[in-house]
Protein backbone atom coordinates (compact mmCIF):
# COMPACT_ATOMS: atom_id res chain seq x y z
CA UNK A 1 0.00 0.00 0.00
CA UNK A 2 2.34 2.88 -1.48
CA UNK A 3 1.35 5.88 -0.16
CA UNK A 4 -0.67 5.07 2.68
CA UNK A 5 -0.35 7.39 5.69
CA UNK A 6 -2.36 5.44 8.07
CA UNK A 7 -5.87 5.03 9.40
CA UNK A 8 -8.91 3.18 7.92
CA UNK A 9 -8.78 1.96 4.47
CA UNK A 10 -11.80 0.16 2.85
CA UNK A 11 -10.88 -1.63 -0.66
CA UNK A 12 -12.35 -4.49 -2.99
CA UNK A 13 -16.03 -3.14 -2.60
CA UNK A 14 -17.40 -3.62 -5.72
CA UNK A 15 -19.77 -6.18 -6.32
CA UNK A 16 -18.80 -9.77 -6.38
CA UNK A 17 -15.60 -8.89 -4.73
CA UNK A 18 -14.44 -9.81 -0.98
CA UNK A 19 -13.82 -6.36 0.87
CA UNK A 20 -11.27 -6.05 2.97
CA UNK A 21 -10.53 -3.39 5.45
CA UNK A 22 -7.55 -2.65 7.17
CA UNK A 23 -6.62 -0.59 10.16
CA UNK A 24 -2.95 1.22 10.56
CA UNK A 25 -1.53 3.37 13.80
CA UNK A 26 0.77 5.47 12.80
CA UNK A 27 1.70 6.39 15.92
CA UNK A 28 2.72 2.26 16.96
CA UNK A 29 2.85 0.66 14.17
CA UNK A 30 -0.21 -1.46 14.56
CA UNK A 31 -1.95 -3.06 11.14
CA UNK A 32 -4.98 -5.02 11.39
CA UNK A 33 -6.33 -6.76 8.33
CA UNK A 34 -10.05 -8.09 8.20
CA UNK A 35 -11.33 -9.66 4.77
CA UNK A 36 -15.20 -10.68 4.08
CA UNK A 37 -18.04 -8.82 4.20
CA UNK A 38 -19.89 -9.54 7.20
CA UNK A 39 -16.19 -9.15 9.12
CA UNK A 40 -15.58 -5.77 7.70
CA UNK A 41 -19.00 -4.72 8.96
CA UNK A 42 -18.47 -5.87 12.59
CA UNK A 43 -15.03 -4.68 12.62
CA UNK A 44 -16.53 -1.00 11.19
CA UNK A 45 -19.57 -1.20 13.82
CA UNK A 46 -17.20 -1.59 16.38
CA UNK A 47 -14.88 1.84 15.70
CA UNK A 48 -11.98 0.77 15.02
CA UNK A 49 -9.77 3.71 15.28
CA UNK A 50 -11.30 4.49 18.92
CA UNK A 51 -10.72 1.08 19.95
CA UNK A 52 -7.20 1.31 19.23
CA UNK A 53 -6.83 4.77 20.95
CA UNK A 54 -7.75 2.90 24.23
CA UNK A 55 -5.05 0.43 24.11
CA UNK A 56 -2.89 1.92 21.73
CA UNK A 57 0.97 1.67 23.57
CA UNK A 58 2.43 4.64 22.31
CA UNK A 59 -1.00 6.69 23.39
CA UNK A 60 0.74 4.84 27.23
CA UNK A 61 4.06 6.21 26.72
CA UNK A 62 2.59 10.25 25.85
CA UNK A 63 3.52 10.01 22.43
CA UNK A 64 0.27 10.87 21.03
CA UNK A 65 -3.21 13.44 21.57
Amino acid sequence: MTGWLGGLQISRTERGQTPIADFLCTACGTHRRIAGRDRVADFLRDNPTTAHRATCPANRKGTTR
